[in-house]
């Protein structure tokens, strides 16, 4: 090789970035040597590749593929392939067990890749897409250098023609590889799949091709310790577009999935952290640009098109495709029409619902009472490529459960085992819409509901306006506070079409503006949306709570602005219902399973009233500000007032609703337990004294608040509210044994008198709050599971598979530990109610019946050991 040739390609080889450079070199190193050799070896080389591929299915597209009659894949990597950026996704198309998986899931998040190579193999790269470098930035060089893309697969070069590299990928798509294995853990059942890998039961099963996708599967066999398992699965390759998508940086203020990443740069003093949104690729179409910015409604450059599972009930099918379109509405809010589209499976055999170019809403016939709408985005840009909803067969019967036990008292069409198919279809439109929401990139609206006046959702003019909720991605379901008499009236029972805050939100993600180069110009704009709604509660966004509820204007199936004023006429609504539900449901000699389903879904309905009034106790209410100069608080600690009816009403329920909870009838019928209230009693309790309640006060009164509680004064009304029957005097009911007990018991163990093993001292400079809040409601989950008939399978309801996964920093409030409370201030006190307690069961050992008497003496007993063992 001549010094000339040498220079040329060093030169070359410099100015490549490293990436590029990977690229050329199998081609373009010792290319004069390779010249030289070419004409020599071409018979061979030629006879090399053709006897690779002899016989082989081939398949031309995005990457040429042959199918060898031994079952091999190979592929043909050309420089077009080692340029281009892909998502591999891993998918179920078949399964034999679907325990774990349905048909149409995917098997966790899609991620990106690319591939390069060298004489001997092609790499299969795992894109680092999280960490980027300012555009000609003097660091750009070391950050090359530091932030490489992982090598994770290396293919073999079976043989080349020209620049086109044979590679055989068998080994990858059939076999348990780690990276796209099947057997792993799933969001809706708990635990892993135990499975051993059969692989003279597996094999490769079909292979198609696209100029943008190529589409692979595998069948994978599996033995179990009980059963085989096999599984078809579908792994596709889609070239990311070549343009990426413009970013829209997340604003906590509206509710979108987002993914995180992270900028290096010389010119700012710190490591830039970002957010982007996700959002579809909605722009006008060719030649209507200059109309959209006039303001005139145009249609999209490329829909966004549902395909609905032919599995589909056809009395549900249109249901479900009205909630689809629904979100057209929406859209010409942001200058658009006809943005999305439900279209039924095309009858014809060439579709395929797997094929990662189609939106599907996939019917699973499973007894998981769910639904989840998933979506699918460029790591890059955050541009929602593809999404699903995953329909679960058994959701029907959430539905029903739901709506029965919250607007049967006020909607008589709802008194039946099986709904009228015209009321069926209100309620899956609903869900089809919710789920269809995810698709769009939004997440839940917690706080939505709490925007209305209770009594507004009695008024008939209101109601059919705006729904129960501004938003339908709340968990704001049917109208529980409608009473007798308001559905004739006119009250609406269901969510709202689209509410006020979806079309805020679409707006806000989906409108484009003129003149703006990248996300920090669209910035101001962006924030006049959301300040134009700055005084109305209805366009405000309240973020999911995950683990403690502190904020109780942000909760899952509550309704309205006063939970306690809710939860009345919610227990009205029960009262009646289980009054009249062995009437409504009687059929001559059929058993009671219908009346005891119900009867389980009205204590579930209960329990939610008693776990939305909990979070007033030590409660704050969040706000996301900005610098706008407005005079408001990140966290307002709720006034004295709201704790003290919030813990009196509490304290009622569980001392007042047995007679009405628990009828005599139900009892005999159902053979019914009468000790669910127990557990509601335990965890009232747990939480009036929860070290996270007193931990949220104590924040409170530190934090120069007006009207706020102190922990002295919180703990001497508890005293005065829990232990009212004592101090009266008398024979105590069970109820009130049940909660003084348990009142008891945690303050026993929140003092520090008694440890683990009852004897030792807390050591710690904190009370931990999270187990006696965890106490709390896995009490109050007891009693709804209680309700329950033996021997049935008890899903947990609605968990949608929205929660962040690896990349996705969608925004929740976590808070996992509760707030800290001083043990130097926290013990003290509690120590103290102790000794009020003690003083006032030895003034009362002699009052009431012996059983009262008994527990006087049990309870002293227990006090006086604690102390003694501190002496």
């Amino acid at each position: 090789m001549n010094r000339k040739l040498i220079l040329a390609v060093a030169a070359v080889l410099l100015a490549c970035s490293p990436l590029q450079a990977e690229q050329i070199w199998p081609f373009s190193r010792k290319k004069k040597k390779m010249e030289q050799t070419e004409k020599a070896d071409s018979v061979k080389k030629e006879d090399k590749f053709d006897k690779a591929v002899k016989g082989a299915q081939k398949g031309s597209g995005l990457f040429d593929y042959y199918v060898t009659r031994k079952g091999e894949l190979l592929l043909a990597i050309t420089p077009r392939n080692l340029k281009g950026s892909y998502l591999l996704a891993n998918r179920v198309s078949e399964i034999s067990q679907n325990a774990n998986f349905v048909a149409g899931q995917m098997l966790g998040e899609p991620f990106m890749i690319r591939f390069s190579a060298d004489t001997s193999n092609v790499y299969l790269h795992k894109v680092n897409h999280w960490a980027r470098v300012a555009p000609n930035d003097p660091i750009e060089r070391s950050f090359r250098r530091n932030v490489q893309d992982p090598i994770t697969r290396t293919f073999k070069i079976k043989a080349s023609r020209n620049d086109t590299l044979l590679i055989d990928v068998t080994s990858f798509f059939v076999s348990n590889d780690k990276l796209l294995t099947p057997i792993r853990q799933s969001p809706m059942v708990p635990g892993e799949m135990r499975a051993t890998y059969d692989a003279s039961g597996s094999k490769l099963k079909e292979v198609k091709v696209f100029e943008k996708n190529l589409e692979i599967t595998s069948i994978l066999n599996y033995s179990t310790e009980s059963n085989g398992y096999t599984v078809t699965v579908r792994r596709s390759i889609l070239e990311l577009p070549e343009e990426p998508m413009k970013i829209r940086y997340q604003d906590n203020r509206v509710g979108y999935f987002s993914s995180k990443f992270y900028t290096y740069t010389s010119s700012e003093d710190k490591l830039l952290t970002h957010a982007m949104i996700h959002r579809w690729r909605v722009e006008p179409k060719e030649g209507e640009w200059e109309k959209y910015y006039r303001g005139e409604p145009v249609e999209p450059a490329q829909k966004i098109v549902f395909y609905v599972d032919s599995a589909f009930p056809d009395k549900w099918r249109d249901a479900v495709k009205q909630g689809i379109e629904d979100w057209n509405q929406a859209f010409e809010a942001a200058g658009f029409k006809n943005v999305v589209e439900a279209r039924d499976y095309p009858d014809d055999p060439s579709f395929d619902p797997d094929d990662i170019r189609y939106n599907c809403i996939r019917y699973a016939v499973t007894d998981v009472a769910n639904a989840m709408g998933p979506s699918y985005t460029d790591p890059r840009t955050g541009e929602i490529l593809v999404a699903d909803v995953i329909w679960y067969h058994n959701v029907i019967s959430l539905v029903h459960n739901w709506r029965f036990a919250q607007t049967s008292a006020a909607d008589p069409r709802v008194r039946k085992k099986v709904f009228d198919d015209d009321v069926m279809r209100e309620s899956l439109r609903y869900v089809a819409a919710h789920e269809v929401g995810h698709t769009l990139g939004l997440m839940h609206n917690m706080g939505a509901s709490y925007a209305f006046p209770v009594d507004s959702l009695r008024s008939p003019s209101f109601t059919q306006k705006y729904g129960t909720t501004p938003s339908i991605m709340d968990y704001a379901r049917n109208n529980y506070i409608a009473q007798r008499g308001d559905f004739e009236r006119g009250v609406r029972m269901v969510p709202p079409v689209i509410g006020v805050y979806d079309i805020h939100a679409i707006n806000w993600g989906y409108r484009i503006f003129e003149q703006t180069r990248d996300a920090e110009e669209e910035l101001p704009l962006l924030n006049a949306l959301i300040a134009a709604h700055n005084d109305d509660p209805m366009y405000e966004f309240g973020a999911q709570q995950i683990f403690l509820t502190r904020d109780p204007t942000d909760q899952s199936e509550d309704l309205g602005n006063d939970h306690i004023k809710a939860g009345n006429y919610g227990v009205e609504n029960c009262k009646y219902i289980i009054a009249n539900l062995c009437r409504w449901f009687a059929e001559e000699n059929r058993d009671y399973k219908e009346i005891q389903s119900m009867y389980s879904a009205v204590i579930g309905q209960y329990t939610r009233y008693l776990m939305h009034v909990m979070p007033y106790l030590g409660g704050v209410v969040y706000k996301d500000l900005v610098q706008d100069g407005r005079p408001l608080r990140a966290m307002s600690y709720l006034p004295r007032e709201r704790q003290k009816a919030a813990m009196d009403w509490l304290v009622e329920q569980v001392l007042t609703a047995r007679s009405w909870l628990l009828p005599q009838e139900m009892m005999d019928k159902l053979g019914q337990s009468s000790t669910i209230l127990d557990n509601a009693a335990a965890s009232v309790a747990n939480k009036i004294f929860s070290p996270a309640t007193l931990g949220g006060i104590y924040q409170g009164e530190r934090s120069g608040q007006e009207n706020i509680y102190r922990v002295d004064t919180y703990l001497s009304d508890a005293y005065k509210t829990v232990f009212a029957s004592a101090l009266r005097g008398g024979s105590l009911t069970i109820e009130e044994m049940n909660l003084q007990g348990a009142a008891v018991a945690s303050l026993l163990k929140n003092s520090g008198l008694t440890g683990p093993s009852g004897t030792e001292l807390q050591l710690s400079a904190y009370v931990d709050g999270t187990a006696a809040e965890d106490e709390s409601m896995a009490a109050l989950a007891r009693m709804a599971d209680e309700a329950l008939p033996p021997f049935i399978c008890n899903h947990p309801e609605c968990n949608h598979d929205h929660a962040a996964s690896a990349g996705e920093i969608s925004y929740y409030r976590h808070d996992m530990k509760g707030p800290a409370l001083s043990m130097q201030v926290g013990q003290p006190l509690y120590t103290a109610t102790l000794r009020r307690v003690l003083n006032l069961y030895r003034q009362r050992r002699g009052s009431g019946d012996s059983r009262t008497r008994d527990f006087y003496a049990y309870q002293i007993l227990k006090i006086e050991s604690a102390f003694e063992n501190v002496k």
